[in-house]
């Protein structure tokens, strides 16, 4: 029988499904996968080996790995994003409506304190009490990376909201200590929380998440993003809790998605890649996919699972525990963490903070009437999170680099509709230029830059280095978005009505650095993600091709498909006769050889 060499699938034949996979592959009998080798089902066997990248094999599984929306995978998710990502964009918005009355509070205190205070000194404080949850997020981000190891995913996203907790009693006790120190420790706790939220919920979300629905489930983390901006808008409403006495409840709120992920949370399942890859515990990665898949059919996912173990067990980088050190001296994983943090760069030099942080000031500049400057706050608000429920579908049908790219260019011109409008205000056109402008960049980024560089740092990295890679980008986005938040009102009073010129050119910048250096991701597994920077070892399959008994001395004339999965004895087959003499079928199987991932799974596994 002649052997196929191909390493890589075919593209499929007649009888392929339109994504050029084969229909005649079946899947493995219960107890198969890639570690088990099955017994021929008749006589006249030919069996060779191949080796093959896994980037090919991973290719050739995935139309077994395609999965669907179950309620599970979707109630597991609105938990870890109400519990991180609301909390991250409400404390984003939740001062921009109180900003007056914050500032006459801090005024009152003071002036009784010390008799007298300086404008000036007002300011610095407002801008301390704004930019210390900075420098709490940068603490997060650390801790996440650090704590996603030890704790697992479930138990980290746990252990932040106590600093939640913390947080909403400082703020509300902040008037009734008469003590503004307290809302700026408020807000230093809660970028604690908000910077392991950051790292931790795209993780966990690309994680447990089929391949094929991944870029909409790691959107899902901005859009609750902007649910968090447009919910403390509202509340922020004098006809809410904007007032005098409600102010601090604002704060204290937060405490409610808190309180309901650490009731919830503990009752499901920790992702099954932490559990396999990361634990080595094989039962309670399966039992969590099942869960996650709503099947008790889950021998691709954990077939998938087990040739990036093999990846682990067999290169002696991966068995140690990754540094920062080992991130930016392997090649192969330098330049993926390059566009990790660029990503990160090019959101928060967008110039995005610079509108959600200073939008009142932006539309009081513009001329819109005081009054009404609340309403257009919520307008934007509202447009930032319907434009990101537009996105979700979008991910995964047109892809990372579409949606980084076109927006992008519309950004760019949006900066400069903005610049003409702040020169030439005055008029009632450039007041509603100046709004045009704001509402079509806040479209641009909540495509493409809101969800996408995130959500890419957690696709780019296989399973190893995925949570250090995690908190470096989040350490870099908390940097940048705390240059902006300190130096954006003095470039302001630099550049005036020409400062958002500055963010055009850099934004020029960036739109070339993504078109030449961000690869798509989208419909592809981790391991052919990770593939086109380190392509890892090649697996070793068994090709077995049979034959039916009376045609056994008969040479095989059709190449048998290198990567199809025979059928066990206790399979029901339609490849094994169909009622027709001297017709000859082929049947192979693709197996990963590996004895170590046998050993997992006859040892005891560890606690998950």
């Amino acid at each position: 029988m002649e052997e196929n060499k191909e390493s890589a699938p075919p593209k499929g034949n007649d009888k392929g499904d339109k994504d050029g996979e084969p229909t005649h592959r079946k899947k493995p009998a219960k107890g198969g996968g890639c570690c088990n080798f099955g017994t021929p089902t008749s006589s006249g066997t030919n069996v060779s080996r191949q080796s093959v990248s896994r980037s090919a094999y991973h290719q050739n599984i995935k139309s077994d790995l395609r999965s669907g929306l179950n309620i599970n995978l979707v109630f597991t998710a609105f938990i870890i994003v109400f519990g991180t990502s609301f909390q991250f964009g409400y404390n984003i918005g939740v001062l921009n409506q109180i900003k007056y009355l914050i500032v006459d509070f801090q005024n009152e205190t003071y002036r009784e304190r010390h008799g007298s205070v300086s404008a000036s000194f007002l300011t610095t404080t407002w801008s301390l009490t704004t930019s210390v949850f900075l420098p709490g997020g940068m603490l997060g981000a650390f801790l996440g990376g650090y704590i996603a190891d030890k704790l697992g995913r479930k138990k980290s996203i746990i252990f932040a909201q106590t600093f939640t907790v913390i947080g909403g009693i400082c703020g509300r006790m902040c008037t009734l200590a008469n003590s503004p120190e307290l809302l700026m420790a408020a807000r230093f706790f809660f970028g604690i929380t908000s910077g392991i939220g950051n790292c931790l919920a795209p993780m966990f979300l690309t994680e447990i998440s089929p391949f094929n629905l991944r870029g909409a489930f790691g959107t899902s983390h901005q859009l609750f993003i902007t649910f968090g901006i447009f919910m403390s808008s509202v509340f922020g409403l004098k006809s809410v809790m904007g007032t005098r006495d409600l102010w601090p409840s604002l704060l204290l709120l937060e405490v409610a998605p808190a309180v309901m992920t650490i009731v919830i949370m503990p009752l499901l399942p920790e992702s099954p890649r932490y559990l396999f890859l990361s634990k080595k515990n094989r039962e309670a990665a399966k039992k969590a996919l099942m869960f996650y898949r709503r099947s008790n059919d889950v021998t691709m996912d954990m077939e998938e699972m087990d040739t990036e173990h093999q990846e682990k067990s067999t290169s002696s980088s991966e068995s140690e525990r990754f540094t920062l050190k080992d991130l930016f001296s392997d090649k192969n994983l330098r330049q993926p963490l390059i566009i990790a943090c660029t990503l990160q760069v090019i959101q928060q030099f967008s110039g995005i903070n610079a509108v959600f942080f200073y939008s009142t000031s932006i539309f009081k500049n513009a001329g819109v009437a005081k009054d009404d400057i609340p309403f257009a706050v919520i307008g934007t608000n509202a447009i930032n999170v319907a434009m990101t429920v537009i996105t979700i579908p979008l991910m995964d049908i047109a892809g990372r680099r579409k949606l980084l790219l076109w927006p992008m260019v519309m950004m760019n011109i949006d900066l400069i509709l903005i610049t003409i409008a702040l020169v030439n205000q005055g008029t009632p056109a450039m007041a509603f230029l100046c709004i045009a402008g704001i509402i079509l960049y806040v479209i641009g980024f909540a495509v493409g830059l809101g969800p996408i560089p995130m959500m890419i740092g957690s696709e780019l990295f296989r399973q190893g280095p995925r949570p250090l890679v995690m908190a470096t980008a989040g350490v870099v986005n908390w940097v940048t978005t705390f240059i902006v938040a300190m130096t954006f009102e003095h470039i302001q009073e630099a550049l005036e009505e020409y400062t958002f010129l500055l963010f055009f050119i850099m934004m020029v910048v960036f739109t070339v650095f993504v078109f030449f250096k961000v690869p798509e991701t989208k419909g592809l597994t981790f391991e052919e993600i990770a593939h086109q920077f380190s392509p890892g070892t090649n697996i070793e399959v068994e090709v077995i091709a049979t034959e039916p008994v009376e045609n056994a001395e008969k040479p095989v004339h059709s190449h048998p498909h290198p990567f199809a999965v025979q059928v066990t004895p206790d399979t029901p087959s339609d490849s094994v006769g169909n009622g027709k003499e001297n017709e000859t079928e082929t049947e192979t199987k693709t197996e990963t050889k590996t004895d170590e991932l046998q050993d997992v799974e006859d040892a005891p596994g560890e606690e998950g």
